[in-house]
Protein backbone atom coordinates (compact mmCIF):
# COMPACT_ATOMS: atom_id res chain seq x y z
CA UNK A 1 0.00 0.00 0.00
CA UNK A 2 1.48 3.43 -0.91
CA UNK A 3 2.47 5.45 2.13
CA UNK A 4 0.14 8.34 1.24
CA UNK A 5 -2.98 6.30 0.56
CA UNK A 6 -4.14 5.53 4.11
CA UNK A 7 -4.62 8.08 6.91
CA UNK A 8 -6.88 5.79 8.97
CA UNK A 9 -4.15 5.16 11.56
CA UNK A 10 -2.84 8.62 12.60
CA UNK A 11 0.47 9.18 14.36
CA UNK A 12 0.45 9.53 18.16
CA UNK A 13 2.70 12.60 17.84
CA UNK A 14 1.13 15.62 19.50
CA UNK A 15 -1.80 13.66 20.96
CA UNK A 16 -2.51 13.43 24.69
CA UNK A 17 -2.58 10.09 26.49
CA UNK A 18 -6.30 10.62 27.09
CA UNK A 19 -6.85 10.95 23.36
CA UNK A 20 -4.66 7.95 22.56
CA UNK A 21 -6.49 5.66 24.99
CA UNK A 22 -10.05 6.88 24.24
CA UNK A 23 -12.40 4.21 22.92
CA UNK A 24 -13.25 4.64 19.24
CA UNK A 25 -14.82 2.51 16.51
CA UNK A 26 -12.77 0.44 14.08
CA UNK A 27 -11.41 2.73 11.38
CA UNK A 28 -9.01 0.40 9.58
CA UNK A 29 -9.34 -3.14 8.32
CA UNK A 30 -7.70 -5.35 10.97
CA UNK A 31 -8.56 -8.93 10.16
CA UNK A 32 -8.22 -11.18 13.20
CA UNK A 33 -7.45 -8.36 15.66
CA UNK A 34 -9.22 -7.95 19.00
CA UNK A 35 -12.26 -5.64 18.65
CA UNK A 36 -10.97 -2.93 21.02
CA UNK A 37 -8.28 -1.89 18.54
CA UNK A 38 -9.39 0.76 16.06
CA UNK A 39 -6.25 0.80 13.88
CA UNK A 40 -2.67 -0.49 13.85
CA UNK A 41 -1.28 2.53 15.72
CA UNK A 42 -3.96 2.10 18.37
CA UNK A 43 -3.01 -1.59 18.64
CA UNK A 44 0.66 -0.78 19.32
CA UNK A 45 0.01 2.10 21.72
CA UNK A 46 -2.85 0.46 23.63
CA UNK A 47 -1.38 -3.02 24.09
CA UNK A 48 1.97 -1.49 25.16
CA UNK A 49 0.12 0.57 27.78
CA UNK A 50 -1.81 -2.47 29.01
CA UNK A 51 1.29 -4.66 29.31
CA UNK A 52 3.71 -2.12 30.82
CA UNK A 53 1.73 0.58 32.64
CA UNK A 54 -1.18 -1.61 33.70
CA UNK A 55 1.23 -4.54 34.33
CA UNK A 56 -0.98 -7.09 32.52
CA UNK A 57 2.11 -8.95 31.37
CA UNK A 58 0.13 -12.10 30.57
CA UNK A 59 -1.39 -10.23 27.61
CA UNK A 60 1.88 -10.98 25.81
CA UNK A 61 0.50 -14.49 25.29
CA UNK A 62 -2.36 -13.14 23.14
CA UNK A 63 -0.25 -10.42 21.48
CA UNK A 64 2.91 -12.34 20.53
CA UNK A 65 3.13 -15.45 18.40
CA UNK A 66 3.94 -18.61 20.31
CA UNK A 67 7.18 -19.03 18.34
CA UNK A 68 7.90 -15.33 17.80
CA UNK A 69 11.48 -14.26 17.10
CA UNK A 70 12.97 -11.17 18.75
CA UNK A 71 16.16 -9.81 17.17
CA UNK A 72 18.59 -7.76 19.27
CA UNK A 73 22.26 -6.96 18.77
CA UNK A 74 22.99 -9.01 21.91
CA UNK A 75 21.43 -12.06 20.27
CA UNK A 76 18.03 -13.48 19.27
CA UNK A 77 15.25 -14.46 21.68
CA UNK A 78 12.57 -16.93 20.65
CA UNK A 79 9.10 -17.69 21.98
CA UNK A 80 6.35 -15.85 23.81
CA UNK A 81 7.29 -17.34 27.19
CA UNK A 82 10.72 -15.74 26.88
CA UNK A 83 8.98 -12.41 26.15
CA UNK A 84 6.85 -12.82 29.29
CA UNK A 85 9.86 -13.76 31.43
CA UNK A 86 11.96 -10.85 30.14
CA UNK A 87 9.12 -8.37 30.70
CA UNK A 88 8.61 -9.56 34.28
CA UNK A 89 12.36 -9.38 34.93
CA UNK A 90 12.53 -5.81 33.60
CA UNK A 91 9.61 -4.77 35.81
CA UNK A 92 11.25 -6.42 38.82
CA UNK A 93 14.35 -4.27 38.25
CA UNK A 94 12.43 -1.12 37.26
CA UNK A 95 8.97 -1.46 38.88
CA UNK A 96 7.95 2.15 38.13
CA UNK A 97 8.90 1.95 34.47
CA UNK A 98 6.65 4.11 32.30
CA UNK A 99 6.72 4.23 28.51
CA UNK A 100 6.11 7.40 26.52
CA UNK A 101 5.24 6.52 22.94
CA UNK A 102 6.66 9.25 20.70
CA UNK A 103 5.68 7.81 17.33
CA UNK A 104 4.54 4.71 15.45
CA UNK A 105 5.61 4.68 11.80
CA UNK A 106 3.88 1.85 9.97
CA UNK A 107 3.35 0.10 6.67
CA UNK A 108 1.04 -2.68 5.46
CA UNK A 109 3.58 -4.84 3.65
CA UNK A 110 0.93 -7.34 2.48
CA UNK A 111 -2.83 -7.52 3.11
CA UNK A 112 -3.20 -7.95 6.88
CA UNK A 113 0.57 -7.97 7.50
CA UNK A 114 1.66 -4.79 9.26
CA UNK A 115 5.11 -3.50 10.09
CA UNK A 116 5.31 -0.93 12.89
CA UNK A 117 8.30 1.08 14.11
CA UNK A 118 7.48 2.24 17.65
CA UNK A 119 9.70 4.87 19.30
CA UNK A 120 9.54 4.91 23.09
CA UNK A 121 11.15 6.92 25.89
CA UNK A 122 11.19 4.96 29.17
CA UNK A 123 11.42 6.66 32.57
CA UNK A 124 12.31 4.37 35.46
CA UNK A 125 14.17 3.78 38.74
CA UNK A 126 16.64 0.91 39.19
CA UNK A 127 15.18 -0.74 42.31
CA UNK A 128 15.97 -4.42 41.68
CA UNK A 129 18.99 -6.51 40.72
CA UNK A 130 19.26 -7.41 37.05
CA UNK A 131 21.75 -8.34 34.33
CA UNK A 132 23.48 -4.99 34.83
CA UNK A 133 24.17 -5.75 38.50
CA UNK A 134 22.77 -4.89 41.96
CA UNK A 135 20.05 -2.25 42.26
CA UNK A 136 21.48 1.26 42.28
CA UNK A 137 18.36 3.26 43.18
CA UNK A 138 19.15 5.63 40.32
CA UNK A 139 16.69 7.21 37.91
CA UNK A 140 17.15 6.57 34.20
CA UNK A 141 15.69 7.66 30.88
CA UNK A 142 16.30 5.55 27.79
CA UNK A 143 15.13 5.59 24.18
CA UNK A 144 14.01 2.37 22.51
CA UNK A 145 12.66 1.58 19.05
CA UNK A 146 10.77 -1.66 18.50
CA UNK A 147 10.10 -2.73 14.90
CA UNK A 148 7.29 -5.30 14.91
CA UNK A 149 5.81 -7.54 12.23
CA UNK A 150 2.15 -7.97 13.19
CA UNK A 151 -0.51 -10.33 11.85
CA UNK A 152 -3.96 -11.10 13.32
CA UNK A 153 -3.36 -9.49 16.72
CA UNK A 154 0.06 -11.08 17.22
CA UNK A 155 3.61 -9.83 16.89
CA UNK A 156 5.34 -12.64 14.99
CA UNK A 157 8.78 -11.01 14.66
CA UNK A 158 10.44 -8.03 16.34
CA UNK A 159 13.67 -6.06 15.98
CA UNK A 160 14.53 -4.28 19.24
CA UNK A 161 17.12 -1.51 19.65
CA UNK A 162 17.77 0.29 22.94
CA UNK A 163 20.35 2.87 24.04
CA UNK A 164 21.83 0.49 26.63
CA UNK A 165 25.21 2.22 26.96
CA UNK A 166 23.50 5.44 28.03
CA UNK A 167 21.24 3.46 30.37
CA UNK A 168 24.12 1.86 32.25
CA UNK A 169 25.93 5.19 32.49
CA UNK A 170 22.88 6.65 34.20
CA UNK A 171 23.03 3.74 36.66
CA UNK A 172 26.59 4.77 37.55
CA UNK A 173 28.24 1.92 35.65
CA UNK A 174 31.05 1.96 33.07
CA UNK A 175 29.90 0.48 29.72
CA UNK A 176 33.36 -0.86 28.82
CA UNK A 177 33.71 -2.66 32.16
CA UNK A 178 30.29 -4.26 31.79
CA UNK A 179 30.91 -5.12 28.12
CA UNK A 180 34.17 -6.89 28.99
CA UNK A 181 32.42 -8.93 31.70
CA UNK A 182 29.69 -9.90 29.23
CA UNK A 183 32.32 -10.83 26.63
CA UNK A 184 34.08 -13.15 29.09
CA UNK A 185 30.77 -14.92 29.74
CA UNK A 186 30.22 -15.20 25.97
CA UNK A 187 33.60 -16.88 25.51
CA UNK A 188 32.54 -19.62 27.93
CA UNK A 189 29.24 -20.27 26.12
CA UNK A 190 28.46 -22.60 23.24
CA UNK A 191 30.12 -21.14 20.11
CA UNK A 192 27.15 -22.28 18.04
CA UNK A 193 24.90 -19.87 19.91
CA UNK A 194 26.71 -16.97 18.22
CA UNK A 195 26.52 -18.27 14.64
CA UNK A 196 23.78 -15.73 13.86
CA UNK A 197 26.27 -12.88 14.18
CA UNK A 198 28.74 -14.24 11.63
CA UNK A 199 25.84 -14.87 9.24
CA UNK A 200 24.62 -11.29 9.64
CA UNK A 201 28.11 -9.85 9.11
CA UNK A 202 28.43 -11.82 5.88
CA UNK A 203 24.94 -10.80 4.70
CA UNK A 204 25.64 -7.11 5.26
CA UNK A 205 29.11 -7.24 3.71
CA UNK A 206 27.57 -8.88 0.65
CA UNK A 207 25.03 -6.07 0.37
CA UNK A 208 21.93 -8.24 0.76
CA UNK A 209 19.07 -6.28 2.39
CA UNK A 210 16.03 -8.13 3.72
CA UNK A 211 13.64 -6.12 1.51
CA UNK A 212 13.63 -4.66 -1.97
CA UNK A 213 14.26 -0.95 -2.46
CA UNK A 214 11.21 1.36 -2.28
CA UNK A 215 9.70 2.97 -5.38
CA UNK A 216 11.53 6.02 -6.64
CA UNK A 217 8.80 8.38 -5.41
CA UNK A 218 8.66 6.97 -1.86
CA UNK A 219 9.90 9.37 0.86
CA UNK A 220 12.35 6.70 2.09
CA UNK A 221 14.22 6.51 -1.22
CA UNK A 222 16.19 9.73 -0.81
CA UNK A 223 17.08 8.92 2.81
CA UNK A 224 18.31 5.43 1.92
CA UNK A 225 20.52 7.06 -0.72
CA UNK A 226 21.76 9.49 1.96
CA UNK A 227 22.87 6.65 4.26
CA UNK A 228 24.56 4.73 1.45
CA UNK A 229 26.39 7.86 0.28
CA UNK A 230 27.62 8.55 3.83
CA UNK A 231 28.64 5.01 4.78
CA UNK A 232 29.46 3.09 1.60
CA UNK A 233 30.79 6.07 -0.32
CA UNK A 234 32.25 8.14 2.57
CA UNK A 235 30.64 11.20 0.95
CA UNK A 236 29.39 12.70 4.21
CA UNK A 237 29.09 16.28 3.00
CA UNK A 238 27.12 15.34 -0.12
CA UNK A 239 24.87 13.07 1.93
CA UNK A 240 24.16 15.86 4.43
CA UNK A 241 22.49 17.96 1.72
CA UNK A 242 19.38 15.83 2.27
CA UNK A 243 19.10 17.53 5.67
CA UNK A 244 17.70 20.91 6.63
CA UNK A 245 20.40 23.34 7.73
CA UNK A 246 18.61 23.47 11.11
CA UNK A 247 18.21 19.70 11.55
CA UNK A 248 18.33 18.43 15.14
CA UNK A 249 19.54 15.01 16.19
CA UNK A 250 19.23 12.61 19.11
CA UNK A 251 21.62 9.66 19.00
CA UNK A 252 22.86 7.04 21.50
CA UNK A 253 24.99 7.83 24.56
CA UNK A 254 23.47 11.27 25.02
CA UNK A 255 24.66 12.67 21.69
CA UNK A 256 22.65 15.78 20.87
CA UNK A 257 23.62 17.68 17.77
CA UNK A 258 22.40 20.53 15.57
CA UNK A 259 22.82 21.28 11.89
CA UNK A 260 24.34 19.35 9.03
CA UNK A 261 27.76 19.42 10.65
CA UNK A 262 26.34 17.71 13.73
CA UNK A 263 24.97 14.86 11.62
CA UNK A 264 28.27 14.52 9.74
CA UNK A 265 30.08 14.29 13.06
CA UNK A 266 27.73 11.63 14.43
CA UNK A 267 27.94 9.52 11.27
CA UNK A 268 31.72 9.85 11.18
CA UNK A 269 32.05 8.75 14.82
CA UNK A 270 30.03 5.63 13.99
CA UNK A 271 32.07 4.63 10.94
CA UNK A 272 35.53 6.24 11.13
CA UNK A 273 37.07 3.34 13.03
CA UNK A 274 35.83 0.76 10.52
CA UNK A 275 37.61 -0.57 7.46
CA UNK A 276 35.29 -0.86 4.42
CA UNK A 277 32.01 -0.23 6.28
CA UNK A 278 28.90 -1.45 4.50
CA UNK A 279 25.26 -0.60 5.25
CA UNK A 280 22.02 -2.24 4.11
CA UNK A 281 18.50 -0.95 4.79
CA UNK A 282 16.35 -3.87 5.91
CA UNK A 283 13.01 -2.09 6.21
CA UNK A 284 11.50 1.26 5.31
CA UNK A 285 8.16 2.91 6.06
CA UNK A 286 6.60 6.36 6.10
CA UNK A 287 3.58 7.93 7.82
CA UNK A 288 1.94 11.32 7.86
CA UNK A 289 2.59 13.69 10.79
CA UNK A 290 0.69 16.80 11.90
CA UNK A 291 1.26 20.05 9.97
CA UNK A 292 1.98 18.21 6.71
CA UNK A 293 5.28 16.77 7.94
CA UNK A 294 6.26 13.17 7.19
CA UNK A 295 7.82 10.50 9.41
CA UNK A 296 10.20 8.01 7.79
CA UNK A 297 11.57 4.92 9.55
CA UNK A 298 14.63 3.06 8.26
CA UNK A 299 15.92 -0.08 9.93
CA UNK A 300 19.48 -0.74 8.88
CA UNK A 301 22.41 -3.04 9.53
CA UNK A 302 26.06 -1.98 9.36
CA UNK A 303 29.21 -4.10 9.30
CA UNK A 304 32.93 -3.31 9.11
CA UNK A 305 36.27 -4.32 10.58
CA UNK A 306 37.50 -2.27 13.56
CA UNK A 307 40.99 -1.33 12.35
CA UNK A 308 41.33 2.34 13.30
CA UNK A 309 41.14 4.25 16.62
CA UNK A 310 38.13 6.40 17.39
CA UNK A 311 35.20 6.80 19.72
CA UNK A 312 35.17 3.01 20.27
CA UNK A 313 38.77 2.83 21.45
CA UNK A 314 41.96 1.35 20.07
CA UNK A 315 41.55 -0.92 17.01
CA UNK A 316 40.79 -4.54 17.80
CA UNK A 317 40.80 -6.03 14.29
CA UNK A 318 37.40 -7.58 15.00
CA UNK A 319 34.34 -7.50 12.76
CA UNK A 320 31.67 -5.20 14.17
CA UNK A 321 27.94 -5.57 13.50
CA UNK A 322 25.44 -2.80 14.25
CA UNK A 323 21.63 -3.02 14.20
CA UNK A 324 20.04 0.43 14.09
CA UNK A 325 16.77 2.23 13.45
CA UNK A 326 16.50 5.86 12.36
CA UNK A 327 13.31 7.92 12.60
CA UNK A 328 13.33 11.06 10.48
CA UNK A 329 10.91 13.98 10.47
CA UNK A 330 10.76 15.37 6.95
CA UNK A 331 9.47 18.83 6.01
CA UNK A 332 9.41 20.14 2.45
CA UNK A 333 11.68 17.32 1.34
CA UNK A 334 14.39 17.92 3.98
CA UNK A 335 15.08 16.14 7.29
CA UNK A 336 14.42 18.44 10.26
CA UNK A 337 14.81 15.80 13.00
CA UNK A 338 16.79 12.55 13.27
CA UNK A 339 16.28 10.13 16.18
CA UNK A 340 18.63 7.18 15.71
CA UNK A 341 18.97 4.27 18.15
CA UNK A 342 21.48 1.40 18.34
CA UNK A 343 22.91 -0.60 21.22
CA UNK A 344 26.45 0.65 21.85
CA UNK A 345 26.82 -1.70 24.84
CA UNK A 346 26.44 -4.70 22.51
CA UNK A 347 28.92 -3.05 20.12
CA UNK A 348 31.52 -2.74 22.89
CA UNK A 349 30.78 -6.35 23.85
CA UNK A 350 31.77 -7.43 20.33
CA UNK A 351 34.93 -5.33 20.40
CA UNK A 352 35.83 -6.99 23.70
CA UNK A 353 35.57 -10.38 21.98
CA UNK A 354 32.02 -11.32 22.93
CA UNK A 355 29.06 -12.59 20.90
CA UNK A 356 31.39 -14.75 18.84
CA UNK A 357 33.52 -11.83 17.63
Amino acid sequence: MPWSADSSAPSPAGRSIENLLADRPRRQTLTGFDPEYSDIVDYIMRCTHRIWEQKDVGLCRSHYGEDCLIHTLAGPVRGVEAVVANTLATLAAFPDRSLIGEDVIWSEDAPGLFHTSHRIVSLMTHLGDDAFGPATGRRAEVTTIADCLVRENRIVEEWLVRDNAQLVRQLGLDPWTLARAQAEADKASDPGSHAWRAEEVERVRSGRPLVAAPPADHPATALIAMLHSAVDGSNLGTAAKRLSVSVEGRWPSGRRWFGRGGWVGAMNQLTAGLESPRLVVDHWAASALPHQDLAVALRWSLAGRHTRPGVYGAPTGRDLLVLGVSHYKVRDGRVVEDVTVFDELAMLRQLAGGLGA
